[in-house]
């Protein structure tokens, strides 16, 4: 698909606008082995970095810099084969949403994949509140932090063996997945039919990968030729698996739901299918909480997400909560956003405002590590095993 030359350049201009606001406040903490001629040179000069003992084969140097200060390697496999894995964690009234889940997420993805994190989660953890207090955020700056662990740099071949230490980055800056208006109006959906999502077989679904090219080119098919931001993604078999970037959830009202809260049916994918988001499983605790039905599915299809009395959202760490408000032109039952749905997003926006679900990015290394030793608000493999 060609686009007008007109609409590609609004398009680029936005994008770079977009781009230059991240950037502007974002700072970087890398890490990587030393390196002379490979390793950048700031890294190197010890006015900038340091040199940490991970008990590797080279020595490792960090430290937090500007995005026009420092780059990646062209020889790390995160760029030339997508091998790493990462997490987005979101800041919020001066706390780290979930961050222990998150660190627990990470270390999950990067054993699945035989990928050994050069730091313990108690010193990673320390390096991000350390970056992420270097950036100054606004009262409505949604502060964001992408972090990153990658198989790190090697030769032209595929082969981790020939790495010779993994890489870890921590991006901390600003994000806007989708404007404002649409937590109130709703958002329409496309659907890939042709890519589907691959099982565990080929590319685990559960593991948060840096390998993301299934779900762009899914993202591509589903919203060609319209003004769709995202798209539901299929299984092998036919059956939605989850959208490309977030969780999908279907609320059916029956009869009664207005004051009998068993009256409502919870459905999303089952875990085997998609990324166990972590947003994902908070809302699941809270349809316990209210009291609701919960039903993960292998099983269904996009026109079981169209009907009356139902409501349709989406779940993601940067996302939120976002009503879902048609699907490939279908409306979902009045084509507005339900109160169910409003429901969770209140749900939501009161654990992000609580002290209990987060680590204050000004925590000491003692509160840090109290916080991730501490049972935690979400235990997520017991909400996994309790909705399986």
């Amino acid at each position: 698909m060609r686009l007008d030359p007109d609409v590609d350049r609004e398009r680029k201009e936005a994008a770079l606008k977009a781009l230059q606001s991240v950037s502007k406040k974002a700072r970087l903490f890398v890490s990587m082995p030393a390196v002379e001629g490979i390793t950048p040179r700031m890294l190197m000069q010890d006015s900038r970095a340091t040199t940490f003992d991970a008990g590797e084969f080279l020595p490792r140097r960090h430290g937090i810099f500007r995005l026009d200060e420092i780059g990646l390697s062209c020889l790390d496999h995160v760029g030339l084969y997508g091998d790493g894995v990462f997490e987005g964690l979101l800041i919020h009234s001066g706390r780290i949403f979930l961050a222990r889940e998150h660190v627990d997420r990470l270390w999950r993805s990067a054993s699945r994949i035989a990928l050994n994190v050069p730091y313990r989660p108690i010193e990673l953890t320390m390096r991000i509140l350390e970056t992420a207090r270097q950036v100054e955020l606004g009262p409505e700056d949604r502060g964001y932090i992408r972090l990153v662990v990658t198989r790190g740099i090697g030769d032209l071949g595929i082969n981790p063996a020939k790495c010779i230490g993994v890489t870890v980055y921590a991006l901390v800056s600003t994000i806007h997945i989708y404007p404002q208006s649409i937590y109130d109006t709703g958002i329409a959906l496309g659907c890939a039919r042709r890519v589907r999502q691959p099982d565990e077989s080929i590319l685990d679904p559960t593991v948060k990968s840096n390998n993301y090219l299934n779900n762009v080119l899914a993202l591509m098919e589903g919203t060609a030729d319209t003004d769709y931001m995202e798209a539901i993604i299929l299984t092998r078999d036919g059956f939605v698996a989850e959208c490309t970037v977030d969780n999908l959830f279907l609320v059916r009202r029956r009869p009664g739901w207005e004051t009998d809260p068993s009256k409502i049916l919870l459905e999303t994918p089952r875990k085997e299918y998609c990324l166990n988001g972590i947003t994902r499983a908070l809302v699941l605790r809270f349809a316990k909480e209210f009291g609701f039905e919960i039903n993960d599915r292998a099983d269904l299809l996009p026109m079981d997400f169209i009907g009356k009395e139902r409501e349709v959202f989406m779940t993601g760490t940067a996302a939120g909560i976002v009503p879902v408000v048609k699907i490939t032109d279908h409306a979902v039952a009045d084509g507005r956003p339900g109160p169910i749905t409003g429901r969770f997003q209140e749900q939501l926006a009161a654990a992000m405002d609580s002290e209990e679900f987060g680590l204050p990015v000004n925590a000491t290394e003692a509160q840090a590590q109290e916080y991730l030793l501490s049972p935690g608000i979400l235990n997520h493999a017991e909400v996994e095993e309790q909705f399986a």
